[in-house]
């Protein structure tokens, strides 16, 4: 059995799936538009692939694994192209003609099968009889440590702007959404189901500036926003686009109404691990942060 991870090996989900495999001899193969012409020792295993380009698709397939492995399970990343869903349920009904059994799709908490982009996906591998699980993460921790969301403000201004005011979100690491998809990929029994997956503890951004302040040794602070005022200001000064500074405001207003504010025991239930904690999370990232 080998695993085909979507995305590229910059995706940091991918990057945990990828040394959870490694841990125990599971062969992988990362597929991306990006993926190096030549593979050499320095670089994790990669195709060139591209979810509009129906003629790459079939490089995964074709790849040599030391042992002879074939790909059965596929780890799939929303690419951002118009109509995701359409080449990605392409694709699947490629893919099992090459012999892949099951597909992990990472979604997140909005979405509901049937309904439009990664539902669609959703609804697709359910009608296809396929073995699947979809991934629902919460907001991610590693939000912090973004250029284009919060490190920016935070290292130049002390400041995290967002338009969710005071409602609560259970803030997730990387780290324990790919423990999860981990699992999903490589247990014995199909899934077939989805996992919402939530960090420790519900925080209000306030909470969150607060734990900042406490272990960068610096004031920092959460201003609350209103939706238009976000959007421009993703735009204006972290240089988004008008698309994706407007889909980010849409994902706040939608924490705003407490959409996100959610617990549950998936993390440790699946992974048997406890997950991690914002504090550790800022301890492991502080100096990048400074």
């Amino acid at each position: 059995m080998a695993v085909l991870l979507t995305g590229g090996a910059g995706a940091k989900t991918a990057q945990r799936i990828a040394s959870l495999c490694d841990e125990v001899k599971i062969p992988y193969l990362y597929a991306s538009r990006s993926a190096p012409e030549s593979p050499s020792a320095s670089n994790p295993p990669a195709v060139r692939f591209d979810w509009v380009k129906q003629e790459t698709w079939g490089a995964p397939f074709e790849y040599a694994f030391p042992g002879g492995e074939t790909i059965r399970a596929v780890y799939i990343i929303m690419p951002r192209v118009p109509e995701p869903e359409k080449h990605i349920n392409a694709f699947i009904d490629f893919a099992v003609t090459k012999g892949a059994k099951r597909f992990v799709l990472m979604a997140g908490t909005t979405a509901q099968k049937g309904r439009e982009g990664p539902g669609k996906v959703w609804e697709h591998m359910v009608e296809k009889g396929v073995e699947w699980a979809v991934c629902r993460p919460t907001w991610f921790m590693e939000n912090l440590v973004e250029e284009t969301y919060h490190l920016k403000t935070v290292r130049e201004e002390g400041k995290i702007y967002t338009a969710i005011g005071d409602e609560r979100v259970p803030f997730v690491s990387a780290v324990d959404i790919g423990a999860v998809a981990f699992v999903a990929l490589t247990s014995p029994e199909a899934p077939n189901t989805d996992y919402r997956i939530v960090g420790p503890e519900n925080l209000t951004h306030d909470e969150v500036a607060a734990k900042l302040s406490k272990k960068l040794g610096r004031d920092i602070q959460h201003v609350k926003m209103t939706p238009e005022e976000r959007v421009n200001h993703l735009k204006t000064s972290l240089g988004l686009n008008d698309h994706h500074a407007n889909y980010m405001v849409w994902l706040e207003k939608q924490a705003a109404e407490g959409l996100e504010n959610h617990s549950n025991d998936v993390v440790e239930r699946i992974t048997g691990q406890k997950p991690v904690s914002l504090e550790s999370f800022v301890e492991q990232h502080h100096e990048l942060m400074g």
